[in-house]
């Protein structure tokens, strides 16, 4: 499995008046962690723009475990789920202190090739050979 994580400690500017992060603010930490992956993967959003392909986000579900609060360490990762007909992409958040899940969520994205905006019903050719290139790389490590 791919997968990529990063750490943060919540900032001010993320939370509302109860100091807990305001919900339109997770797809923003998702957004973060799926560039960092596909960045891993080395097709990140340039590299799909090159090939002639977007790729937006077409479904995203979150489910709050636990409220996310003011200067609270958190932990955000990113796990490619499927990528033959869309990208399916999980992300949960943890506590770092506690390692306790605090939110889940998934989002997926459609190929759509440009500049015609012609969505594609499998992945383009240029992000299956960069995953399994991944792929065999993460294996070899392992």
């Amino acid at each position: 499995m791919l997968r990529t994580s990063f750490d943060m400690e919540v900032p001010f500017y993320d939370v509302d008046a109860y100091r807990i992060v305001w919900h339109g603010n997770y797809p923003k930490y998702f957004e973060v962690a799926r560039c960092q992956l596909l960045e891993a993967i080395g097709y990140p959003y340039e590299k799909m723009e090159q090939s002639g392909y977007f790729f937006p986000v077409i479904d995203l579900h979150t489910r709050y475990v636990k409220p996310i609060v003011f200067k609270q360490k958190i932990q955000v990762s990113a796990m490619l789920r499927d990528w033959e007909n869309k990208l399916v992409i999980d992300y949960v958040i943890i506590d770092l202190d506690t390692g306790q899940r605090l939110t889940k969520g998934r989002t997926q994205q459609v190929a759509v090739l440009m500049p015609d905006n012609i969505t594609q019903f499998q992945s383009p050719p240029e992000l299956i050979q960069h995953i399994e290139a991944a792929l065999r790389n993460t294996t070899e490590q392992g």
